[in-house]
């Protein structure tokens, strides 16, 4: 009777453990500062997902399934799952990558002839006649003319047709009114839409511009979220899916990447 009784409890603690499905934690910087869009990822099942701007995240997780912690400018960080991560934050720490100051070179070699120089530290001949461009554009009379003058509304002569409908403009508001009201508003995508939706960017848009600048899929991961959260392409196309436009924004968002992330060789 006690041996059924004994496997009945580790029956139910076992369906228990494995009920809990998702993992909660914080991934901060080796100085406890909390990173943004440092990016997380389930070995096993290849699901992956971005902390917010406090650094918080949440991601789908078995017992013994190993997460993956990448940010770029960091080292990686792994961790196997057990079942007291469920009962408990999982927080990560990461440590910054170490990197080479590049030497800087001075052009400048002082002489000991003091004429010769303050010669040297003169500006170059390009500046000085950009500025002097520049200050006789300043100097020149405009060529656009100015803004009229108006009456204010205040001291303007009476409007004998104020309070009278304008029949046109009533039609007007009414359609587009109507318009508003028929067209079905955007929604947020929620988890499942929006890991659907970064499957078939990678499936159905041409990525050749990313990947012959030697981006991993690592890299392709960290970039897709970061335009996504930027331009909320998954909220705007996960069900009209339009290629041109999505691909347009992500090359907006491009720009705006290769500011402050190093990717690539």
């Amino acid at each position: 009777m006690r041996t059924k009784l004994l496997l009945l409890s580790l029956l139910l603690t076992a369906l228990s453990a494995y009920s809990q499905e998702y993992i909660f934690g914080k991934v901060r910087s080796e100085f406890g500062s909390e990173l943004p869009n440092a990016v997380i990822i389930n070995t096993r099942t290849d699901e992956k997902v971005s902390t917010d701007k406090d650094g918080n995240y949440m991601i789908g997780a078995k017992p013994s399934d190993e997460l993956r912690f990448v940010k770029s400018g960091y080292e990686r960080a792994s961790t196997k799952i057990s079942i007291d991560n469920y009962s408990q934050p999982l927080n990560i720490s990461l440590t910054q990558s170490a990197y080479l100051i590049e030497e800087v070179e001075l052009a400048f070699q002082a002489t000991g002839n003091l004429k010769k120089d303050v010669k040297s530290l003169d500006p170059p001949r390009k500046v000085v006649a950009l500025n002097s461009s520049m200050d006789s554009y300043m100097r020149t009379s405009p060529t656009e003319p100015s803004p009229k003058l108006s009456i204010p509304s205040a001291f303007a002569p009476k409007d004998f047709n104020a309070g009278q409908v304008d029949v046109i403009k009533a039609v007007s508001a009414l359609v587009g009114l109507i318009g508003k009201t028929s067209s079905s508003p955007i929604t947020k995508a929620n988890y499942a839409e929006t890991q659907e939706f970064y499957r078939r960017v990678k499936n159905e848009i041409d990525l050749s511009f990313y990947t012959s600048r030697g981006w991993t899929e690592e890299d392709l991961d960290r970039f897709l979220i970061y335009a996504d959260n930027s331009y909320s392409l998954a909220k705007k196309y996960r069900k009209t899916f339009n290629i041109a436009a999505i691909s347009s924004e992500m090359k907006m968002a491009y720009q705006e990447y290769i500011k402050t992330h190093k990717v690539g060789t």
